[in-house]
């Protein structure tokens, strides 16, 4: 079992001490960890498991023995290639790792914009007691209970995200590729062909799907035109579903009320972006996924689906390498 999640910051690397432990309760298994990217592939040709983001198109022929490759991160797009796609080693992903932090960050963000909260801070940092300015100027102070939720996706995260918010008295609607008869979290769910009358509809248009073909540049000039003036968007996604230039035109002009974004297309923000300046843009630093635990949880994931592979049984979070999820 070759682990190899490696990040400069630290934020993405998995303690060490993790995987020394899980390497003590299966003494029948050969665990590398080298500190490395060079090292790892010199590893690569005798894997049979690979832990994170270590095999891409031009190593991939290296990997002999490869069987299957897991990663904690829940979109996976970037690790896709077409040798992979093609071929019978399995790809598994943190899908639900991410859930609860998501959710909750999401409704973090939707309070804030209903609050003004972002405005009470800019105004915070320049010593001001402006409590006329927060109610008499636009836009007007707002909530969640009897809004509506768009949400774009209803996988672990867009579902964990709906209880919640039906919780607080609000609508919500998903538009997803295969609907379910069910609608539960959700009040109702639609094919994607219904994301315009999604966006008509929302006061609040929640990102929560992956980076496919299919999703790639979803929300554009054209989509952004549909949503209200009132309405804000959140990206919790991927920044590539949005097309930026669009958007920011969109906030400039006051087209849609604001927007929330915790990706975008370019990590980290380029320093010339206009998101950094604009008062109605609300920027986390793709944080969201990040919770209590994160790590402890990730590795236990990772750990429950070994068992399953060293017994030979079928493994947890199968991604269709076809569809990018």
């Amino acid at each position: 079992m070759l682990e190899f999640i490696r990040d400069e910051e630290a934020v993405w690397s998995v303690p060490a001490g993790l995987i020394a432990d899980l390497a003590s309760r299966h003494p029948g298994v050969r665990f590398e960890s080298p500190s490395d990217r060079a090292a790892a592939e010199r590893l690569l040709p005798g894997a049979d498991v690979v832990y994170g983001v270590l095999v891409d198109a031009e190593n991939f022929h290296l990997a002999r023995r490869l069987r299957w490759i897991h990663v904690s991160a829940a979109g996976v797009g970037s690790v896709i290639f077409p040798a992979l796609a093609g071929s019978e080693v399995v790809l598994t992903n943190g899908r639900g790792l991410h859930a609860v932090s998501m959710a909750e960050h999401a409704l973090g963000l939707m309070l804030a914009f209903a609050r003004k909260l972002h405005l009470a801070r800019d105004r915070q940092h320049g010593h001001r007691w402006d409590q006329v300015g927060l109610w008499s100027e636009p836009p007007p102070f707002g909530q969640l209970a009897g809004g509506t939720l768009g949400l774009v996706g209803l996988g672990a995260v867009g579902s964990a995200l709906a209880e919640r918010a039906v919780a607080l008295g609000m609508r919500v609607i998903a538009v997803r590729p295969h609907p379910a008869r069910d609608p539960r979290p959700a009040h109702e769910q639609w094919g994607l062909a219904r994301l315009p009358e999604l966006l008509e509809r929302a006061d609040w248009v929640v990102l929560a799907a992956p980076h496919t073909d299919a999703t790639r540049g979803l929300i554009g000039a054209a989509e952004l035109a549909r949503m209200g003036p009132g309405a804000v968007l959140v990206n919790l996604g991927r920044g590539a579903l949005v097309d930026e230039p669009a958007l920011v035109a969109a906030l400039r002009a006051g087209r849609i009320a604001g927007a929330a974004l915790d990706v975008v297309r370019g990590e980290p923000l380029a320093a010339d972006s206009p998101f950094w300046d604009l008062p109605n843009v609300i920027l986390t630093p793709h944080v969201s996924g990040l919770g209590p635990l994160y790590w402890e949880r990730a590795v236990g994931q990772f750990a429950a689906n070994l068992e399953r592979f060293l017994a030979g049984s079928p493994l947890l979070n199968v991604v269709d390498k076809r569809a990018g999820y």
